[in-house]
């Protein structure tokens, strides 16, 4: 078994969600005022229903949204075309020009994959779903959430059946392995979703860096 192997096995013994050191969300919506004009709709092939995203990262470092904040399956399945998480990497000018933001993604550069904002107007929602890298061996990803704009009136995120309650500017991993779903009833409901890809060096940055350790 190589080490990787077993960094995984030990965080997935842990707690399906674990707290790292946040950010000011304030600071964050009022960086994101400058990009009012660039969010896309997230997963465009499916039927929609108020999700938006704007990129942080980007297979071309551009802000169109295409492929990255489509559904890679569904792109593939329409162009022949095969991204994975892990080729969405070149930062955006929302990282280059959201001066909080890029000092808290800083730490964990060298791993950030596939990066967005996640917007939830009123009606939004993902219905139960998991997000496991199910086909490809080659290569392991997690992923954490930063809570960025909510409040526990207007979302909801169900997580194997539990109600997840989290404070905006704080960030968190969950293992994304296991069934969760997310509602909104209010406008303007915002996460900051990050792919990583995992080897030992993050489960180490990860033991370092959480809050409870």
């Amino acid at each position: 078994m190589q080490n990787i192997d077993k960094a995984m096995m030990r965080l997935l013994s842990m707690s399906d969600w674990q707290e790292f050191r946040g950010f000011d969300s304030k600071k964050i919506k009022k960086e994101l005022q400058l990009f009012d004009n660039e969010w896309k709709r997230y997963n465009p092939r499916k039927t929609p229903n108020n999700r938006w995203g704007l990129s942080v990262t980007s297979f071309d470092g551009g802000l169109s949204g295409i492929p990255d904040l489509d559904s890679l399956l569904n792109y593939e399945q329409e162009t022949g075309i095969t991204l994975h998480n892990h080729q969405c990497t070149e930062p955006t000018l929302v990282w280059e020009q959201c001066e909080e933001l890029k000092r808290f993604l800083e730490p964990w550069k060298k791993w950030v994959t596939r990066c967005h904002f996640l917007r939830l107007d009123k009606g939004g929602f993902f219905p139960d779903h998991c997000d496991i890298n199910k086909h490809d061996f080659s290569y392991d990803e997690v992923r954490f959430v930063g809570f960025v704009n909510t409040n526990r009136y207007g979302f909801k995120w169900i997580y194997d059946d539990k109600i997840i309650h989290a404070d905006n500017g704080t960030f968190w991993y969950f293992n994304a392995n296991k069934r969760h779903s997310v509602f909104s009833t209010w406008d303007n409901m915002i996460l900051l979703v990050v792919c990583m890809n995992f080897d030992e060096e993050l489960f180490l940055q990860m033991m370092d860096s959480a809050l409870v350790r």
